[in-house]
């Protein structure tokens, strides 16, 4: 079907270029005048034409279709071959047949083997090559199968062609032939080949296989074919140029083994047509008959005054088309058919073909005269793989060209036959004796002896003393004594020494005629160097040297020997340029599944053979048949059951030309196709396509008035029996041509097609830019993430001035006079590095700054002097190096800003007193390299600190005592500010010298304190800190500012009333209630209550852990330890729990009941389990490992099944098109070209379709919202749908990795193909016949190939800017290029609509989920259009902005939801998530964000009051709402909720949903709320302590109990938060509130341990089925959360599951 649209196409091409075949009037009006009177004159027929305007012409199809009304599809283009014999296949149904008889090119070497020179009886050239044509009319099989099948034929070893190495293993390609895929089934439905072309002879090869071919030849001028010029007469004219394309059939030619372009050749109709120049001139010769009929049909209807349709361009085309096939008929039966099947009409008694109206005269069809619809007129098998191919027998090595004569006394001329380069004229003109010539060869090089002389010596001269010419004497005579023959010697005639058996018909040398004498463009033709290159001689001479030629030559005998031009010299592909036609012949026949020699005799009603004796009459009488036989016997065993009909059949030959059984099956194909053609020329009378006179005139037309009407040829000039050798034929041939006397045939050649194509260095250079390409994006994303980064630097520094301005101390200014922003570099040349601000002062201070946020601080009150370096090759650099501190590395952003810097550091030192110093390196690298880094002094500090708690090394005396701390580095190591009160009272203590530093041993005499020392020691170290005059008592005032210094550590503030309601309840507890000073009894008699905290206090230090005090037993009254802490749980981890559980149940003095009461006595809820008799856990580790994966397995169980489903249906697909590739498409030639690499490639490629299909449905968040809120959320965790997305995008990314590594494998494989198989195999994919595709062309020049390219470039684009790097630091770049994905799924439709390999698949698995996301985003964009008001902005401490939002008309959500938002002053397509903090019972929406980003910052500055002076709020567009795990809550009967930093908002809402809904009595599964807020500082997210204490009060029934954690410090037990602990519980005892927030939570001092908290919570509901564990903020957070939940899933009790969402 693509190649008639395509040639339908080429027809309508051919029809819009029409134009370029026009003809000038006058000159057409006597090139026709000259046809019509030659015409007349020539033929001698004045034909009266049929002008009757009621005739309504039938034109008979291209495609051969109707020719038979009864049954249209008889005779129809692309049908399959008629059987006429039991099919012979291997298994019976499409193996090869034959498997059991000898190797072809055995049976061709062994038995049609012999030297040529031995004429044909009466055949001429011309015959041989007209029949050539006949059979390319009505026969072409020639087109491998598609997919290709090759049956590649073993060469013998040592084969002097094919394998003259003796390298064996060596095989001749061999594909076998096209068939019809609706056979090969069964035995009862065998392989049945097809035949291309029409059997009818209907001009297929004049006109083409297709209207759209005929179309394309067409001039459309005059009814005429196009030519080369159309005002030349018909004997210059040759075909037009094939500009359009035609494929026609273009193998290399083996003379110069390349391919040419299909453009070279001319216009003709059959495909096959430009195969050798003798064909082609049969083609010109009926081209030129065409435009003579046409062209006298204009001259007729001119003269007689005809109009209407014999005007028009179509009728006179088809009427002349008519006559043309009429003219071929008549000819081709009339004139060639009986000199070819003289043998058969012999035995019918007959001279010419039996007539048309009479009994056709064989067996299979009485009783039926004329055209006889039940005829079926296909190719029979038989006929087309053996009988018809008999011509082969008789072509010529080459063929004669004799130049045109003036007069019939004009000496006939022959041109040369062999250039000097032939081997054997060449050996004779080097070794004989005799005069020299002046004769020169092709390359001007003389020859020593004219060829006139040395062909007469070797075809007359040389007989043996019988008389006959033996080849072996010859060759004798060739090698050995050739020097001692004197060619100038006289001679007489005599016969050919070329026949290799007697032949007493056999002509001698022409002594009448000159051979060699014609100019040198007459050369002989050579046939197998000739092969598609055809047009050369024809376009040096015209074509009527090649009719003279064939004309005046003798065809091959007709017998068992083969030219080896065909047999060994064959044109080949490009891999193997030469082949054995013979061999072909054979294979071929098998192929077809023909059965032997003796089954299709009988099918033919003929007698079977018993033995080969019975091939050929001349058995015993000739002794070249009996020796051929013989050998015969011996290939076949002497089994002639066995024998191929090829090779037997030819044996039947005699001198009347096909034996028996060829005669037969050539007859009754002939005659089948001549009655079974309703257009049968004959059958004028009942098809009406002639009148009687036009039909007489058809007649009346010999071969020889052909050429005369059609050429310059003259009557003199030719026989007037073209196709006959007689004593009559003009110019009869000088000697037989012979292989011996031409040039030789190029050698055979192969080709690497994979090197040739340049395959073996594109493929790596591509793969070699895609790599290169990878490694650009990965360098682009780092690239926009560093100027993100930077950007973000630049924007917060400069919007965070204001801040900066509440730091005391003068800024640093840059050359333009701004504040300066520079690079500190942290660790040198390997290390990270930070955006600063520097101040200055006050007093002797250096500040390193950003956004008001204080870095580092460089104390320089001990510093003298100060090292500046800097780097010459760049001067951005600057380093300051202060002793016992780590260096200052600054890079600046502009060269003027260094100096700049340097100047005012000079100046700032030169007024507090330090001295400074200046050094310069060559290099930047000198000066990164010997910097002392926060990095170098970090690894002091460790050794540092690990010594003070390693006695062993003190005892050594390995440490070095010399170590000194200062005052910053001492804060840091503690967690504080260098400027807090506590450690200004701490250092001073500590600092026993002075010096400003804290040395070794200092530090070490506190250190054993804290970590041996008892109570009333640490009670003491605190009471002297603050003893500032060391009185040896501790004023009240003095109390109270020790409290404040501790408060200050976690940046908590009291009001003064509330101090003093502190200390005074204190003072009074204790009864000091009238002391004002304290002794140190006093104080530790005011501290009994808190020993135990005391004994555990220790001073935490972020670099090293100090180890724990082991303590024998706990205090009374403490709770007992779970069983399975009490052997690992320190004393530290033993008091944590003790004070968690402490305070984990403080309720206000309202609560008169325990919770547990509170929730006995409320209706709506049912009662939580409480344990009466905890279980015994389990220790053992199986045990434990068991319970951890069931537990997994338990809470991870619809993740679990669906990722397993989605694996499972992956798998499935994979392997369903693995197994489709390896098993199902066998047929379709991919899987054995690529092996199993294609199974692979195709499976991948699947799963591809099928991954990237389901990311759409993770995509549509408004669909997965909807159905959370169904039943469907119980089945399906549609929480985990960004992981999911992740998990399946990895999937997919994999099986887009192993396609595309897959298919660089497996073009390998491709490339190595020929571009004919590649055809077949990619049929979607056209190219002309000389391109050989090569990678670039695949890749660049298919849909599928360039679109894969394109592909690949986006999928790595958005996979590398979908990592958590990007993400986090090219935000925006991650956002635009996962848009990319609309440019991906498009170009995944145009990958599969190339079609390259199989039908698109990829619509299957896209549909749904397109429409599901289509559908979802049509949701997503009409919530778009909606603007929603910001009613009010607040601007909150730490960055955080809340927007109060009038909540749009019917916009519902539930708690925990979220909505995307875009700013309409901002870019108002761009859209951030958020969530909503409000409620859903409010009746405004509210959202808090937190200015961490660029376009965070940016809200927070579009929505600040002080910007706006005024002007209203900038609208939002609000896309959602969007679910996710959090608003789970209620479906667990206890809910643990754990919030950091921003990611407390969803629990706004959720904690404000949850008292409302309780409230109002809702009845809901959750019985009891835990709320963990994580948070640095108390003032960090001071608007959520408002939020709680909406909750407190709302929370009348005691759900929710909630703890705040404040991170300050590290460690809850630490002595700095001892004392806070002791006020907060003596606050909370008296107020029932939080003396640092004013809520009824409690608040705790330090991390939270989740593990142990849970675990306790796991034994007050240990017979709960499930706690929710819900958890939002850094990952830092959640993953300790989910360590937590693990670690405690392990033991029995209920299972912790954990939903997380990270910020």
């Amino acid at each position: 079907m693509g190649l008639k649209l395509m040639l339908l196409f080429l027809g309508l091409l051919a029809l819009a270029s029409a134009k370029s075949y026009t003809c000038d009037s006058q000159i057409c009006e006597n090139i026709v005048s000259l046809v019509y009177d030659t015409f007349r004159n020539i033929s001698g027929v004045n034909i009266t034409f049929n002008v009757s305007k009621e005739t309504n012409y039938e034109w008979e199809s291209y495609d051969g279709w109707y020719h038979n009304l009864a049954h249209p599809d008889w005779g129809g283009a692309d049908m399959p071959l008629e059987r006429k014999e039991p099919a012979a296949y291997g298994d019976g149904v499409y193996e090869i047949a034959g498997k059991d008889r000898p190797v072809t090119v055995l049976i061709s070497n062994m038995t049609q083997f012999g030297f040529t020179g031995n004429g044909s009886m009466t055949r001429t050239g011309f015959f041989i090559f007209f029949g050539q044509q006949v059979v390319e009319d009505m026969l072409d099989v020639q087109l491998p199968g598609c997919i290709p099948e090759y049956e590649n034929m073993p060469v013998p070893k040592c084969h002097p062609l094919f394998d003259p190495n003796c390298q064996s293993e060596r095989y001749i390609p061999f594909l076998r032939s096209r068939y019809d895929f609706r056979t090969g089934y069964s035995p009862g439905n065998p392989r049945q080949q097809l035949n291309e072309i029409t059997p009818w002879f209907d001009g297929t090869l004049i006109y083409g296989p297709a209207k759209g071919w005929a179309d394309a030849l067409r001039a459309y001028t005059r009814g005429e074919l196009a030519a080369n010029n159309q005002n030349y007469s018909l004997a210059d004219q040759v075909p037009a140029m094939n500009t359009i394309g035609l494929p026609y059939a273009n193998a290399p030619p083996p003379a110069n083994h390349t391919l040419l372009s299909v453009n070279r050749f001319w216009t003709i109709g059959n495909p096959r047509g430009n195969e050798n120049p003798f064909l082609q001139s049969m083609q010109i010769l009926w081209f030129r008959v065409h435009n003579m009929w046409a062209r006298y049909l204009v001259k007729y209807a001119k003269e007689n005054n005809l109009g209407g349709q014999w005007l028009d361009d179509e009728f006179i085309f088809n009427r002349a088309r008519q006559f043309t096939i009429a003219t071929h008929q008549h000819i081709v039966y009339d004139e060639w058919m009986p000199i070819f099947l003289r043998s058969k009409l012999l035995r019918l008694n007959r001279a010419t073909i039996p007539e048309y109206e009479s009994n056709p005269g064989y067996s299979l069809y009485y009783g039926r005269t004329g055209y006889n619809p039940s005829i079926n007129p296909q190719v029979a098998h038989a006929f087309q793989t053996a009988a018809m191919r008999f011509g082969h027998t008789m072509v010529t090595p080459g063929i004669w060209r004799r130049p045109l004569r003036n007069s019939s006394n004009d000496t006939c001329l022959f041109g040369s036959t062999a250039t000097k380069q032939n081997s054997y004229l060449k050996l004779i003109n080097e070794t004989a004796k005799g005069a020299k010539t002046n004769s020169t060869d092709e390359a001007g090089d003389p020859w020593q002896y004219p060829m006139t002389q040395i062909a007469k010596y070797l075809t007359n001269n040389f007989n043996n003393a019988s008389g006959t010419g033996q080849h072996q004497d010859f060759l004798s005579w060739l090698f050995n004594d050739s020097a001692n023959i004197n060619i100038n010697s006289e001679v007489a005639p005599g016969e050919g020494v070329y026949n290799m058996y007697k032949n007493p018909n056999q002509p001698s040398f022409n002594k009448n005629y000159t051979y060699g004498d014609a100019p040198a463009q007459y050369f002989s033709v050579r046939t197998c160097n000739s092969y598609f290159n055809p047009q050369a001689p024809i376009i040096a001479t015209n074509v009527d040297p090649l009719f003279l030629g064939m004309a005046s030559q003798r065809c091959e005998h007709e017998d068992f020997v083969i030219t080896p031009d065909l047999r060994g010299n064959v044109f080949g592909p490009l891999d193997f340029s030469r082949r054995d036609l013979m061999a072909i012949n054979m294979q071929r026949a098998r192929d077809h599944g023909l059965p032997d020699y003796n089954t299709i005799r009988a099918a033919f009603g003929l007698p079977r053979l018993s033995g080969f004796e019975q091939l050929n009459p001349y058995y015993g009488v000739r002794a070249d048949v009996t020796e051929n036989i013989e050998r015969l016997r011996e290939v076949y065993n002497n089994d002639v059951n066995k024998c191929d009909m090829w090779t037997c059949g030819i044996l039947e030959t005699t001198d009347n030309g096909p034996g028996t059984l060829f005669s037969e099956v050539l007859f009754d194909q002939f005659m089948r196709i001549r009655h079974g053609d309703r257009f049968w020329y004959e059958n004028w009378r009942e098809n009406l396509m002639f009148t009687e006179s036009e039909f007489y005139a058809i007649k009346n037309l010999t071969m020889k008035k052909i050429l005369l009407l059609i050429t310059n040829i003259k009557d003199f000039d030719i026989s007037d029996h073209p196709f006959e050798f007689t004593n009559d034929t003009v110019c009869p041939q000088p000697f037989q041509l012979t292989e011996f006397f031409m040039d030789d045939c190029t050698a055979l050649q192969g080709r690497d097609y994979y090197a040739d194509i340049g395959s073996d260095w594109m493929v790596p250079f591509i793969w070699g830019l895609v790599f290169i390409y990878i490694a650009i994006v990965v360098l682009v994303m780092f690239v926009i993430a560093s100027y993100n980064k930077h950007t973000r630097a630049k924007l917060f520094a400069h919007n965070d001035r204001k801040k900066g301005r509440n730091i005391a101390g003068d800024d640093v200014q840059n050359s333009r006079g701004e504040i300066l922003l520079a690079t500190e570099e942290k660790s040198g040349l390997k290390g990270t590095s930070r955006h600063v601000n520097i101040k200055l002062g006050p007093g002797k201070r250096i500040v390193l700054h950003l956004g008001g946020v204080v870095q580092r601080t460089v104390d320089l009150e001990k510093q003298k002097r100060m090292m500046i370096q800097t780097a010459v090759d760049d001067p951005l650099y600057c380093l300051l190096r202060l002793s016992h501190e780590c260096d200052i590395i600054l890079r600046c952003q502009e060269f003027a800003d260094c100096p700049h810097l340097i100047e005012q550091l000079r100046a700032y030192c030169q007024r507090v007193g330090i001295e400074v110093n200046t050094e310069s390196f060559e290099k930047a690298k000198y000066l990164l390299r010997g910097a002392f880094t926060k990095k170098h002094r970090q690894e002091q500090l460790e050794e540092f600190f690990k010594s003070i708690f390693q006695e062993q090394a003190l005892a050594s005396g390995a440490v070095d005592l010399e170590y000194e701390l200062t005052r910053q580095e001492f804060a840091e190591a503690m967690s504080l500010k260098a400027d807090s009160l506590f450690v200004e009272q701490m250092f001073q203590l500590i600092d026993a010298d002075g010096n400003g530093f804290i040395s070794f041993q200092e530090f070490l005499n506190m250190s054993v304190i804290f970590s041996k020392g008892s109570p009333e020691d640490k009670l003491k170290l605190m009471f002297d800190m603050y003893d500032a005059n060391k009185s040896g008592f501790l004023h009240r005032d003095q109390f109270k500012k020790m409290l404040k210094s501790m408060m200050e550590l976690v940046n908590a503030t009291v009001s003064a009333e509330q101090m003093d309601n502190l200390v005074e309840t204190m003072f009074v507890a204790a009864g000091f209630q009238n002391k004002q000073e304290l002794t140190l009894g006093d104080f530790n008699l005011l501290l009994r209550d808190h020993k135990e905290e005391l004994s555990n206090a220790r001073m935490q230090l972020t670099t090293i852990d100090v180890p724990d005090i082991e303590v024998k037993k706990e205090l009374p009254g403490a709770e007992a330890t779970p069983t399975r802490y009490q052997k690992r749980e320190t004393a530290t981890a033993r008091a944590s729990r003790t004070v968690v559980r402490a305070y984990a149940r403080t309720q206000a003095p309202r609560a008169k009941k325990s919770v547990t009461d509170e929730l006995d006595s409320n209706d709506n809820v049912a009662d939580i389990p409480t344990v009466k008799d905890k279980p015994t856990f389990k220790f053992g580790a199986i045990s434990r490992r068991w319970n951890v994966f069931t537990r997994y397995v338990e809470n991870m169980r619809l993740q679990i099944f669906y990722l397993s489903l989605f694996f499972l249906i992956t798998a499935g697909i994979f392997v369903e098109r693995g197994y489709y590739y390896s098993t199902e498409t066998e047929q379709g030639g991919l899987r054995r070209i690529a092996g199993y690499g294609v199974t692979i490639t195709r499976g991948a490629a699947s799963g591809m379709m099928w991954t990237y299909s389901v990311l759409l449905i993770t995509m549509s968040r408004n669909f997965i919202t909807y159905l959370r809120e169904t039943p469907f959320n119980y089945y399906v965790p549609f929480d985990s749908y960004i992981a999911f997305h992740k998990i399946v995008a990895f999937t997919a990314l994999l099986f887009t990795i192993t396609h595309c590594i897959g298919h660089g494998l497996n073009f390998y494989h491709i490339s190595t193909e020929t571009a004919s198989d590649l055809s077949c195999i990619f049929r979607e994919v056209y190219y002309r016949t000389h391109y050989l595709p090569s990678f670039l062309y695949w890749l660049f020049l298919t849909m599928t190939g360039f679109s894969a390219f394109l592909l690949t470039l986006i999928v790595i684009v958005i996979f590398v800017f979908a990592t958590q790097y990007a993400r986090r630091y090219a935000f925006q770049a991650f956002w635009f290029t996962h848009h990319w994905y609309v440019l991906f799924y498009i170009f995944m439709f145009l990958h599969g609509s190339g079609r390259l390999v199989q039908d698109p698949l990829f619509g299957n698995f896209f549909l749904g989920p397109v429409c599901v996301y289509t559908l979802d985003k049509i949701i997503s964009v009409s919530r778009k259009k909606v603007s929603v008001s910001v009613t009010n902005a607040d601007m909150l401490p730490s960055g955080v902005v809340a927007l109060h939002m009038k909540r749009p008309t019917g916009f519902e959500f539930k708690a925990g939801q979220w909505v995307r938002v875009a700013c309409s002053k901002l870019n108002p397509e761009e859209y951030h998530p958020f969530t909503i903090s409000s409620a859903p019972h409010e009746e405004e929406m509210t959202m808090h964000i937190r200015a961490i980003g660029p376009w965070t910052h940016n809200i927070r500055e579009v929505y600040d009051p002080a910007n706006l002076q005024g002007a209203p709020y900038p609208k939002l567009s609000i896309d959602g709402p969007f679910g996710e795990g959090h608003q789970d809550w209620y479906q667990f009967d206890v809910a643990i909720l754990v919030g950091a930093g921003i990611g407390v908002t969803p629990f706004s809402s959720i904690l404000k949903d949850i008292v409302h809904k309780y409230n109002i009595g809702a009845r809901i599964q959750c019985k009891k709320v835990y709320f963990l807020w994580v948070t640095r500082t108390q003032k960090q997210y001071e608007w959520f302590t408002d939020v709680i204490r909406e909750v407190e009060e709302a929370d009348t029934k005691g759900l929710v109990e909630m703890h705040i954690f404040i991170t300050q410090l590290l460690n809850k037990f630490d002595l700095r938060t001892t004392m806070l602990y002791a006020c907060e519980r003596h606050f909370q005892k008296l107020s029932g509130r939080s003396l640092f927030t004013g809520l009824r939570s409690v608040t705790h001092f330090g991390r939270p341990d989740f593990k142990v908290f849970f675990d306790s919570l796991q034994e007050d509901h240990f017979t709960l089925p499930k706690v929710g564990v819900f958890s939002c903020g850094p990952p830092s957070l959640t993953n300790a959360v989910e360590d937590a939940c693990s670690a405690t899933n392990r033991f029995e009790g209920p299972a912790f599951v954990h939903h997380f969402e990270n910020f």
